[in-house]
């Protein structure tokens, strides 16, 4: 269920719907930039806007998808209710499920040696890896040498080849250091895999479990997880979910980790999200809590953004000078700066609502 004019449609899924929050000329402004975004090369499938709490507008197309584990691409039409793939915006969601565990007593320490959870791997526990502490694969920042670089189609992907490992975990503890932990951003989808790995042996649950026990059925979030082949939830890029279930993630964190007056995740967990802890050296951003943090221009002034950002155009964008989140979802797998169409349209979005509104006629 969708308009085509943009307008948001009323469900029974805890969005409200804005009336005043945008005059009638942001709102035409909004819809022409999304419009004109939207050609068949950034193939968009679904942009959903909310401000201060309501929707503001959202659309959706149909476009070629290719879902993880999928052998080809199919055209769909996209509507509210179609889960997508987040890719690794599927990261910041662990991130969120690891303060609750904290917040909870069941992970305590953030400084504890992550080695200290894999008794298996006690023979790894007398190198330079035991200095790998939780914070360390919270911020990207474990040190061992990774290469995601290009498609993961490659089979020397350090990601595709941590999937079809016997025993990821020990894939991951058993590369090479590259540099002392905490010093230097390395992406790594396998520093997620750990921090779904430690959730499970801390809380005793499935971490797919454990996140629809305290994300996702308070915040009345409809989601799925693909699995690996040891039937363990793909943390680092299996979680489905629909455009509008997405934006609430970004609400949540505008609103210090509340939906609709309830507490979810702490408030200084969120802090910590909000708080740029290394320099990634990609476009001047940074990395924090398995979250990125960078700037956006808009009519020729630069904002900041907070965002989860996954493979093929996924994004979730918060910029808290605005109060305001987008969900972006798209198509646009295996092919070069694959998100930068959504980055571009983030830029707009931001600029037509940051319009001034019209003064009012003299009396």
């Amino acid at each position: 269920m969708w308009r085509a004019d943009g307008t948001p449609v009323p469900l029974d899924d805890g969005w409200l719907v804005a009336d005043d929050v945008v005059d009638a000329r942001q709102r035409e402004e909004l819809r022409k930039v999304v419009l004109v975004a939207a050609t068949p090369a950034a193939n968009f499938h679904g942009v959903v806007v909310e401000r201060h709490g309501a929707l503001l507008a959202e659309f959706y197309f149909a476009g070629h998808d290719q879902p993880l584990g999928a052998w080809f691409s199919h055209e769909i039409q996209f509507g509210s209710k179609n889960h997508h793939d987040l890719r690794s915006i599927s990261k910041s969601v662990v991130a969120l499920a690891v303060g609750v565990a904290h917040s909870e007593g069941k992970i305590p320490d953030l400084g504890r040696s992550a080695l200290s959870y894999f008794p298996e791997l006690a023979d790894l526990a007398a190198s330079q890896k035991s200095a790998i502490t939780l914070e360390h694969l919270l911020t990207m920042s474990a040190g061992l040498h990774w290469d995601e670089s290009g498609s993961y189609a490659r089979l020397d992907n350090s990601e595709t080849r941590m999937a079809w490992a016997r025993d990821p975990s020990r894939y991951v503890f058993s590369r090479p250091v590259a540099s002392a932990a905490g010093s230097t951003f390395t992406y790594s989808g396998g520093n997620t895999l750990l921090l779904a790995e430690i959730v499970e042996r801390a809380t005793g649950q499935d971490l797919g479990a454990y996140a629809e026990a305290r994300l996702f059925k308070p915040l009345g979030i409809d989601a799925e997880w693909k699995r690996d082949r040891h039937g363990k939830v793909l943390a680092y890029s299996g979680l489905r979910m629909s455009p509008r279930s997405l934006l609430k993630f970004g609400r949540l964190l505008l609103d210090h980790g509340r939906w609709r007056g309830q507490q979810i995740v702490p408030e200084a967990w969120i802090a910590q999200i909000l708080n740029p802890h290394l320099p990634t050296g990609e476009d001047g951003m940074f990395y924090s809590y398995q979250w990125w943090l960078g700037e956006g221009t808009a009519n020729g002034k630069p904002f900041r953004w907070i965002g989860g950002i996954g493979y093929g155009g996924q994004r979730l964008f918060i910029v808290p000078e605005l109060d305001l989140s987008v969900a972006i979802t798209a198509g646009r797998y295996n092919q070069p700066w694959n998100g930068r169409a959504s980055h571009a349209l983030l830029n707009e979005i931001v600029s037509a609502l940051s319009l001034p509104h019209p003064n009012p006629p003299l009396r």
